[in-house]
Protein backbone atom coordinates (compact mmCIF):
# COMPACT_ATOMS: atom_id res chain seq x y z
CA UNK A 1 0.00 0.00 0.00
CA UNK A 2 0.90 3.47 -0.71
CA UNK A 3 -0.73 6.72 0.43
CA UNK A 4 -0.51 10.20 -0.96
CA UNK A 5 -2.57 13.70 -0.16
CA UNK A 6 -3.98 16.70 -1.91
CA UNK A 7 -5.11 19.39 -0.63
CA UNK A 8 -8.40 21.06 -1.02
CA UNK A 9 -8.19 24.97 -1.99
CA UNK A 10 -10.67 27.23 -3.54
CA UNK A 11 -9.76 27.01 -6.66
CA UNK A 12 -9.97 24.26 -8.90
CA UNK A 13 -9.05 20.13 -6.93
CA UNK A 14 -5.70 18.93 -8.69
CA UNK A 15 -5.95 17.33 -11.70
CA UNK A 16 -3.97 14.52 -10.21
CA UNK A 17 -6.39 14.06 -7.43
CA UNK A 18 -9.16 14.02 -10.06
CA UNK A 19 -7.36 12.01 -12.95
CA UNK A 20 -7.04 9.29 -10.04
CA UNK A 21 -10.49 9.25 -8.95
CA UNK A 22 -11.45 9.12 -12.55
CA UNK A 23 -9.52 6.29 -14.18
CA UNK A 24 -8.95 4.45 -10.46
CA UNK A 25 -5.19 3.88 -11.43
CA UNK A 26 -1.47 6.14 -11.10
CA UNK A 27 1.77 6.06 -10.72
CA UNK A 28 4.48 7.61 -8.19
CA UNK A 29 7.93 8.67 -9.27
CA UNK A 30 10.34 9.12 -6.78
CA UNK A 31 12.33 12.16 -7.88
CA UNK A 32 16.34 12.21 -7.11
CA UNK A 33 17.68 15.65 -6.18
CA UNK A 34 18.60 16.21 -10.36
CA UNK A 35 15.06 16.23 -11.06
CA UNK A 36 13.91 19.09 -8.14
CA UNK A 37 13.32 22.18 -10.88
CA UNK A 38 11.29 19.78 -13.67
CA UNK A 39 9.25 18.50 -10.83
CA UNK A 40 8.49 21.35 -9.32
CA UNK A 41 7.25 22.43 -13.00
CA UNK A 42 4.31 19.78 -13.06
CA UNK A 43 3.23 22.52 -10.15
CA UNK A 44 2.43 25.33 -12.57
CA UNK A 45 -1.65 26.67 -12.37
CA UNK A 46 -2.30 25.46 -15.76
CA UNK A 47 -5.22 24.75 -17.57
CA UNK A 48 -6.27 20.98 -17.32
CA UNK A 49 -5.80 20.11 -20.75
CA UNK A 50 -2.11 21.16 -20.52
CA UNK A 51 0.38 18.57 -20.82
CA UNK A 52 2.72 18.74 -17.90
CA UNK A 53 5.08 16.17 -19.18
CA UNK A 54 5.61 19.30 -22.57
CA UNK A 55 6.69 21.83 -18.91
CA UNK A 56 8.60 19.19 -17.44
CA UNK A 57 10.87 18.04 -19.85
CA UNK A 58 10.67 14.69 -18.14
CA UNK A 59 10.07 11.79 -20.30
CA UNK A 60 6.70 9.58 -20.07
CA UNK A 61 7.93 5.72 -19.60
CA UNK A 62 4.54 3.44 -20.39
CA UNK A 63 3.74 1.08 -17.12
CA UNK A 64 3.52 -2.43 -17.22
CA UNK A 65 0.29 -2.83 -14.82
CA UNK A 66 -1.71 0.43 -15.06
CA UNK A 67 -2.27 2.99 -17.73
CA UNK A 68 -0.59 6.05 -16.64
CA UNK A 69 2.87 5.88 -17.51
CA UNK A 70 5.55 7.05 -14.85
CA UNK A 71 8.67 9.07 -15.23
CA UNK A 72 11.62 7.73 -17.23
CA UNK A 73 14.43 9.66 -14.97
CA UNK A 74 13.18 8.39 -11.66
CA UNK A 75 15.04 5.22 -10.53
CA UNK A 76 11.82 4.22 -8.53
CA UNK A 77 8.89 4.49 -9.46
CA UNK A 78 5.41 2.63 -8.54
CA UNK A 79 2.37 1.40 -10.31
CA UNK A 80 -0.77 1.65 -8.53
CA UNK A 81 -4.03 1.38 -7.92
CA UNK A 82 -6.36 3.13 -6.45
CA UNK A 83 -8.09 1.34 -3.23
CA UNK A 84 -9.70 3.98 -1.36
CA UNK A 85 -9.95 7.39 -0.99
CA UNK A 86 -11.21 9.68 1.85
CA UNK A 87 -12.24 13.53 1.93
CA UNK A 88 -11.24 15.07 5.37
CA UNK A 89 -12.70 17.88 6.84
CA UNK A 90 -12.64 20.55 9.46
CA UNK A 91 -14.77 19.06 12.25
CA UNK A 92 -16.78 22.33 13.07
CA UNK A 93 -17.50 23.36 9.40
CA UNK A 94 -17.52 19.57 7.32
CA UNK A 95 -16.10 21.38 4.77
CA UNK A 96 -13.39 19.16 3.01
CA UNK A 97 -9.71 20.20 3.32
CA UNK A 98 -7.72 17.42 1.72
CA UNK A 99 -8.15 13.98 0.03
CA UNK A 100 -6.39 11.20 1.07
CA UNK A 101 -5.64 8.25 -1.11
CA UNK A 102 -4.52 4.79 -0.57
CA UNK A 103 -3.50 3.11 -3.76
CA UNK A 104 -2.43 -0.63 -4.02
CA UNK A 105 0.95 -0.97 -5.74
CA UNK A 106 1.05 -3.70 -8.58
CA UNK A 107 4.37 -3.11 -9.32
CA UNK A 108 7.53 -1.38 -8.47
CA UNK A 109 10.56 -0.14 -10.78
CA UNK A 110 13.71 0.35 -9.39
CA UNK A 111 17.32 0.56 -10.95
CA UNK A 112 20.00 -1.20 -9.69
CA UNK A 113 22.35 2.13 -9.58
CA UNK A 114 20.45 2.93 -6.48
CA UNK A 115 20.13 -0.55 -4.46
CA UNK A 116 22.81 -1.21 -1.83
CA UNK A 117 25.72 -4.21 -2.04
CA UNK A 118 22.75 -6.43 -0.76
CA UNK A 119 20.57 -5.83 -4.14
CA UNK A 120 17.37 -6.07 -2.10
CA UNK A 121 17.33 -2.35 0.23
CA UNK A 122 17.73 1.10 -1.45
CA UNK A 123 20.64 3.73 -0.44
CA UNK A 124 18.88 6.88 -0.24
CA UNK A 125 22.78 8.14 -0.88
CA UNK A 126 22.42 6.85 -4.14
CA UNK A 127 19.01 7.62 -5.15
CA UNK A 128 18.90 11.57 -3.59
CA UNK A 129 14.84 11.73 -3.00
CA UNK A 130 13.37 14.85 -2.76
CA UNK A 131 10.28 15.55 -1.17
CA UNK A 132 7.74 18.63 -1.05
CA UNK A 133 7.45 19.08 2.41
CA UNK A 134 4.46 22.04 1.70
CA UNK A 135 4.27 25.13 -0.41
CA UNK A 136 7.46 25.97 -1.75
CA UNK A 137 9.43 23.90 0.63
CA UNK A 138 11.64 20.24 0.00
CA UNK A 139 13.19 18.04 1.68
CA UNK A 140 16.21 15.69 0.23
CA UNK A 141 17.30 12.98 1.76
CA UNK A 142 20.98 12.19 1.94
CA UNK A 143 22.03 9.14 4.51
CA UNK A 144 19.49 6.18 5.94
CA UNK A 145 20.57 4.48 9.01
CA UNK A 146 19.49 1.74 10.71
CA UNK A 147 18.40 0.87 13.99
CA UNK A 148 18.30 -3.03 15.38
CA UNK A 149 14.89 -3.77 16.66
CA UNK A 150 14.45 -4.61 19.93
CA UNK A 151 14.01 -7.75 21.41
CA UNK A 152 11.22 -8.29 23.85
CA UNK A 153 12.96 -11.40 25.51
CA UNK A 154 15.78 -8.30 26.31
CA UNK A 155 13.51 -6.02 27.70
CA UNK A 156 11.35 -8.03 29.74
CA UNK A 157 12.54 -7.67 32.87
CA UNK A 158 12.79 -4.08 32.99
CA UNK A 159 9.21 -3.75 31.98
CA UNK A 160 7.82 -5.56 34.79
CA UNK A 161 10.42 -3.39 37.17
CA UNK A 162 8.98 0.04 35.38
CA UNK A 163 5.35 -1.84 35.57
CA UNK A 164 5.43 -2.32 38.76
CA UNK A 165 7.22 0.92 40.64
CA UNK A 166 5.97 3.30 37.48
CA UNK A 167 7.45 4.51 34.48
CA UNK A 168 8.04 8.04 35.95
Amino acid sequence: MLSVSFSLSTRRPKDTRNNILDTKEFTVSIISEAFTEASNSTSVESPANADEWIISGLTREPSTSVKPPFVRESAVAMECELYSSQDVAIPTTAEPTATFVLGLIKNIHVRDSVLNEDGMTVDPAKLRPISRLGGTTYARLLQGFDIPRISWKVIRDEYQSLKQHGSS
